[in-house]
């Protein structure tokens, strides 16, 4: 594993952004175009109930950008000092320029900044968490945002008829942010891990460069995926305690991508954490890909307002293969309430436009 531990770093704030539009799967069971035996069985196997879905005018960025502005508004920092800016999606809003880019603009922030995109899923948070903090350890700026979300529920429009998407059941829309800072007696500690053997397990190959054409999403392979997760994320956990000296009961919870209830209840089993202190937010707003563990944390503590510490860690996995653990201590103050997102970003691109012969 790649452990790091950055002393005098801190998370500062977390917000999260959800589009407004709710799907609620058992009204869907009563919909005559849909199979209601599959609709019941799915909810068994994964848990989820609800979910969000994002409209197609609007993008992860969108919800990023309301997440983030959301802390600025609550006084946590002010544009000219934010240093690093990353965003982490799967669901870009261009193939270039990164995002960031255009989220930095949104933003107002200063040209004295690093700001660029990171191609990742379900692990987004702790990677982006690990490598904002490590940044942000060796640069003379005080503060950084990590933006972290994906609207695959929403999926694309493929031709001007007709739109796919594969992923209609399992994923939800959301997407938050995380501010960084430097202060004195803080800490964060992380551990990532990678193994690209695993890269089809979950892919979504076609619509680039190597195969410009194809369908959305390939349903991958769910054995190795689930195999993969209740062995090596718990080995990962436990290797980080280890390192970091701590142990389960050192911490108020474990906080795990909302991937589905058999694999979080087994995942805590097999690291000794009961399932009391392992929040779960899957079942009302899907699986939100990166975004899914900070926004566990705003659906638990977003509305409690109090002004206590906490010690958390935290561990995202999947697609990759990648995954990581972080754990940190935070004012359950600075967990801010979930927003609803209604931004929109028009960026002057057309969309009706003629293909060149």
């Amino acid at each position: 594993m790649i452990y790091s531990e950055n002393k005098n770093i801190r998370v500062a704030a977390i917000a999260a952004s959800v589009p407004e539009n709710i799907i609620d799967f058992r009204a869907r069971m009563e919909d005559p175009e849909e199979d209601p035996k599959y609709i019941k069985n799915f909810m068994r196997k994964t848990g989820i109930e609800y979910k969000h879905k994002a409209g197609m005018d609007q993008t992860a960025s969108d919800f990023s950008y309301t997440a983030a502005k959301q802390i600025e508004t609550a006084g946590k920092y002010k544009p000219e000092e934010i240093g690093v800016l990353i965003n982490i999606t799967q669901t870009p809003d261009y193939r270039t320029p990164s995002t960031a880019m255009a989220l930095h603009k949104r933003l107002g922030l200063s040209k004295d900044c690093i700001v660029f995109d990171i191609n990742l899923g379900c692990s987004g948070f702790v990677y982006g968490v690990a490598v904002a903090a490590n940044l942000l350890e060796n640069i003379n700026a005080e503060k950084a945002l990590v933006l972290v979300g994906d609207t695959l529920s929403r999926g694309r429009i493929t031709s001007k008829k007709k739109r796919k998407s594969n992923t209609s059941l399992l994923f939800g829309d959301a997407s938050v942010a995380v501010l960084l800072e430097k202060a004195p007696d803080t800490g964060i500690r992380s551990a990532l891990m990678s193994d690209g053997e695993g890269h089809k397990a979950l892919s979504t190959p076609y619509n680039a460069w190597k195969h410009p054409e194809g369908p959305e999403g390939v349903p991958g392979d769910d054995i190795a995926v689930f195999n993969f997760t209740i062995n090596e994320v718990p080995d990962l956990i436990r290797k980080f305690l280890e390192k970091a000296g701590t142990s389960m009961e050192d911490y108020d919870d474990l906080v795990l991508h909302q991937a589905n209830m058999m694999i979080m209840k087994n995942v805590a089993k097999r690291v000794g954490m009961p399932m009391e202190k392992v929040p779960v937010s899957l079942d009302r707003f899907g699986n939100t890909s990166g975004a899914s563990v900070p926004l566990t944390l705003v659906d638990k503590y977003g509305e409690a307002n109090e002004d206590r510490e906490i010690s958390l860690i935290t561990s995202g996995f999947g697609v990759g293969l990648s995954w990581g653990v972080v754990d940190f201590r935070i004012n359950v103050k600075d967990i801010l309430p979930l927003t609803v997102g209604h931004d929109h970003y028009e960026d002057g691109y057309p969309d009706d436009f003629e293909e060149d012969e």
